[in-house]
């Protein structure tokens, strides 16, 4: 096993890095960071706070920078050098990429941010069928899955760009199976 025990997930909506997230926890014994998750929870949460976050959520919005820094910070801070964790859905912007930088440079956890490359139309797709499966009411039409690819394009993508000047990134096809995906990442993680 590499020294590695901070992963980072990336990928449009609908790349399966929630899935690929559960299977490397289950294969490595990690825990999975993601303030999509944590975003949900609060949704569902009656008061002032859960209002403000569903009125986001529901209309595909992310957390603001500052909102889910906060949330990445106290997990990273809280977690023991030896525990592993995926991070899925942070960071989403190159100011919490620089901050998450800082944050994981300072605890001296090294880490490896992975790209799930996955043609867009396929994502919608998959989207699509997701929301008829599952309550989602973040993906439930075709207009609000591109609101969110839109938000993806604009505010993630360069983020790949800054962990490919930190020598941080590497780019998977997130096209396969589930099961041939989740056997590259656990091969480029051993």
């Amino acid at each position: 096993m590499s020294d590695t025990k901070t992963v980072f997930l990336f990928g449009r909506p609908g790349s399966g890095k929630g899935t690929q997230a559960k299977l490397l926890a289950e294969k490595f014994g990690w825990s999975i960071f993601s303030t999509g998750d944590r975003f949900k929870a609060l949704r569902d949460e009656p008061g002032p706070l859960g209002d403000r976050i569903r009125t986001l959520y529901d209309a595909g919005k992310l957390a603001p920078d500052w909102f889910a820094s906060y949330l990445f910070e106290d997990t990273m801070l809280k977690l023991s050098p030896d525990a592993g964790v995926i991070c899925e859905g942070y960071p989403r912007s190159v100011p919490q990429a620089q901050l998450c930088h800082g944050v994981l440079t300072w605890l001296e956890r090294p880490y490896t941010v992975i790209h799930l490359a996955v043609p867009e139309e396929e994502t919608l797709s998959r989207m699509i069928e997701r929301a008829k499966s599952e309550h989602r009411p973040d993906s439930d039409s075709e207009e609000k899955i591109r609101a969110r690819f839109t938000t993806y394009t604009e505010q993630t993508e360069p983020v790949l760009e800054f962990f490919r000047t930190q020598g941080k990134l590497i780019e998977v096809d997130g096209t396969p199976t589930i099961e041939t995906i989740h056997a590259d990442l656990v091969a480029r993680l051993s």
